[in-house]
């Protein structure tokens, strides 16, 4: 089976030591179809030589919600419109909001979104959104700037989750999936539609495992809860997450 991980952090410094390695457990257990997220320089450098190296490996830039508490001047939206076209990625993000951990960024974090979302449609690219504790003004906005893209690590309700695929969105589910206490997504996932479902580990962060540096291989763990949950086979789950994964990508 091919395996797909929508959302991981692959150019991170935590795998600078033995990234070959890491690469090579994942192709081997089957994991081709990959979207490396590059929110920085060291990450979009690594990221970009990956995906010169592995054809089937996605290239995704943008300006992390997180990352707005010192610098959130419209110079990094110049920087960023520069990565686009000496990089070309084939997504941007991730981008979106956070009011968890940092609520008091909240209107530098929804110009960034709005700005971001206008590059993406200016350049024809889908998007990979984070929305945390935000999501009346994530939809909001994605309303009010129509793109195509993946809700990342979709932790939301029911309701939430009919909503954003009305606007033509895939909703990714992590290892969430695998927490002990975990209800909502469950709840969202056995009432999803095959054909807006995507997956993924976010590695090297969200580890399941107490102790254990996530890495892309561990996606098929959460395909094989996430099985479970839709009462499907997991052949079946892995086909139409990866024609899901491509259809993506289509211009």
């Amino acid at each position: 089976m091919i395996y797909v991980d929508a959302h991981c952090h692959l150019g991170s410094r935590q795998y600078d030591n033995d990234r070959t390695e890491v690469i090579r457990r994942m192709l081997e257990a089957g994991v081709r179809d990959v979207i490396i997220i590059c929110c920085g320089r060291h990450d979009l450098l690594e990221g970009a030589a990956l995906r010169e190296k592995y054809p089937s490996f996605k290239l995704a830039c943008g300006i992390h919600p997180q990352d707005l508490e010192e610098d959130y001047g419209d110079h990094r939206l110049d920087e960023l419109k520069k990565v686009i076209e000496e990089y070309h990625p084939n997504m941007i993000g991730e981008t979106g909001l956070d009011y968890y951990s940092h609520p008091h960024t909240k209107e530098q974090q929804k110009h960034f979104f709005a700005s971001q979302l206008e590059l993406a449609a200016h350049y024809h690219l889908p998007v990979n959104i984070h929305s945390r504790r935000a999501s009346a003004d994530t939809l909001e906005i994605l309303r009010q700037h129509p793109c195509r893209g993946l809700i990342h690590s979709y932790s939301g309700s029911v309701e939430m989750s009919r909503l954003y695929m009305k606007e033509g969105y895939y909703i990714s589910f992590g290892a969430s999936v695998m927490f002990p206490g975990s209800k909502k997504p469950k709840e969202v996932i056995s009432q999803m539609p095959l054909d807006h479902l995507l997956i993924e580990t976010d590695s090297p962060y969200q580890s399941p495992v107490l102790g254990h540096r996530h890495e892309p291989e561990d996606v098929i763990h959460i395909y094989e809860t996430i099985s479970a949950v839709m009462n499907i086979p997991a052949e079946q789950l892995a086909e139409a997450v990866d024609d899901n994964f491509h259809r993506l990508f289509e211009k």
